[in-house]
């Protein structure tokens, strides 16, 4: 993506992966449900059916365009990219983004990490680890309980 550096990058005051932001509409208050560094899967490739990106960003002086982009750490590969223009009232002002996703397919168990960037300059990362745990057949081991 081509764009040119704005004359001052936003500051990412948060950046947060979490299952679910709700966000009140009368009191405009975003809350992060489920805040993880790690997901357990059960199958390779992967589907989690539903994570969120809460990035909270100030001191925005003009119209600027950010894109969040989930990379693989092993390779850097990009695997899903978004991009689009946020505005604020004033450089005093702080906006909360929110990215819901569904359905979010990862082929490999690994580290992987939510950037953001502007003008071809990261604000931030956040990694996660994505850990395969296979389900186990049949009952659970017996214990054997003493005297």
């Amino acid at each position: 993506m081509s764009e040119q550096r704005p004359i001052a990058l936003p500051a990412l005051v948060s950046f947060l992966v979490c299952d679910q932001v709700i966000d009140d509409k009368i009191t405009n208050k975003k809350s992060a449900i489920g805040l993880f560094n790690t997901v357990l899967v059960p199958q390779l490739p992967a589907v989690i059916n539903q994570l969120a990106v809460l990035a909270s960003l100030t001191e925005i002086e003009s119209r600027v365009i950010l894109e969040l982009r989930l990379v693989r750490d092993a390779d850097n590969a990009i695997l899903f990219q978004t991009h689009g223009p946020v505005e604020a009232p004033s450089p005093l002002a702080t906006v909360d983004l929110v990215f819901n996703m569904h359905g979010l397919r990862l082929a490999d168990a690994g580290q992987y990490a939510f950037e953001l960037h502007c003008g071809g300059e990261m604000l931030g990362r956040r990694r996660f680890q994505v850990v395969y745990r296979p389900l186990r057949a049949g009952p659970p081991p017996a214990t054997t309980a003493g005297p």
